[in-house]
């Protein structure tokens, strides 16, 4: 795939970016507390953890896969969409996941359907979870206050409202549009542009958005409980309060990576992991039991290993089957072409 070989040095950087970030995690930790709050986890609850991951990644699906019909790509079956949608996963480690393009490329490959009409499925998915995700961090601001979170949360949807009300007045849409066909570099482009633009109408119609949103919340809130679970497996007692404590710091971790455009979040959301659920993870808010640095930083380590991680391989062998099986189609389809002359 060129997209993967173009995105192959930043992956790399990534990869050693985390390095970096997790052995600055073990630092600031009591190293030996950390692998012994790990040793002590209890691992039965790993299977609910994993499943809660699949649990998110099945509901996204659902929601990409309903999105390729409301923009007009009804000839893509189910199964081809999942691995796509899979493969989709390799590019987390891109700078703001930019490299998730490739899911517009390899729809394109297989449906015939222009990556221009696809490609704002991305953004789309990348609006819809960010404010998915506001609404799970906006859980925990009932109980943890947190000023600067506050303004963050604030900020995301004054901006996310901007951007649907532009693209929902179609006057101004073709205002902008016919002026920018009088540039000599776009004018040849315009079809994409406009493509682009229809697709993009479609998506953040205020029905599919308050759907995709609505799925959006429900998948999420998957991987927020899983690391409630963590903490649980770490020696933390269960409590809602704990749950939405994990909705907190996870929802505004993943939310903070994606607005700064960090590869796979890396430092920002373990950052904001780690230092939520110690400022929060202790009384008067938890009512039983306290969040040590050790405790925290083994929590954090474990769910993104559990998530980032687990997605990334996930993606890496989903493109890996995507690749082979295109691959064969193309060549059956070249071979019937030779047959029927």
């Amino acid at each position: 795939m060129d997209l993967l070989q173009k995105h192959g040095r930043k992956i790399f950087l990534s990869i050693i970016l985390a390095v970096v970030v997790y052995a600055a995690l073990l630092l600031i930790s009591d190293a030996e507390k950390l692998v012994a709050a790990v040793k002590n986890f209890r691992w039965e609850l790993l299977p609910a953890i994993v499943g809660l991951t699949l649990f998110n990644y099945a509901l996204r699906f659902v929601k990409w896969h309903w999105y390729l019909g409301v923009v007009g790509v009804k000839n893509l079956r189910w199964l081809d969409s999942l691995l796509i949608f899979l493969a989709g996963f390799s590019m987390t480690l891109t700078p703001g996941k930019a490299g998730e393009f490739l899911k517009a490329f390899l729809v394109k490959q297989r449906a015939d359907a222009p990556v221009a009409t696809t490609s704002p499925i991305i953004l789309a998915e990348r609006l819809t979870d960010g404010l998915a995700l506001l609404i799970l961090a906006s859980f925990g601001l009932l109980i943890f206050d947190s000023p600067q979170v506050r303004l963050v949360l604030i900020g995301v949807v004054l901006g996310a409202a901007l951007i649907v009300a532009l693209v929902q007045r179609r006057g101004l849409g073709e205002r902008v549009m016919t002026g920018l066909e009088r540039a000599p570099l776009l004018a040849a482009r315009m079809h994409h542009i406009r493509a682009f633009y229809a697709s993009a109408y479609q998506l953040l119609q205020f029905k599919a958005l308050a759907l995709a949103i609505g799925l959006g919340i429900v998948s999420w809130a998957g991987e927020c409980f899983a690391l409630a679970l963590i903490v649980v497996g770490l020696g933390i007692p269960f409590s809602w309060t704990l749950v939405a404590l994990s909705a907190f710091a996870m929802g505004f971790a993943t939310l903070a990576g994606s607005l700064l455009l960090v590869p796979g979040g890396l430092g920002v959301a373990e950052a904001s992991i780690d230092g939520l659920l110690l400022a929060f993870g202790r009384a008067p808010w938890l009512p039983e039991g306290t969040i040590t640095q050790p405790m925290a930083a083994a929590a954090t380590l474990m769910i993104r290993f559990a998530t980032l991680w687990f997605g990334w391989l996930l993606g890496l062998v989903c493109l890996a089957i995507v690749s082979r099986r295109f691959a064969g189609a193309e060549a059956e389809t070249k071979l019937s072409a030779e047959q029927a002359r």
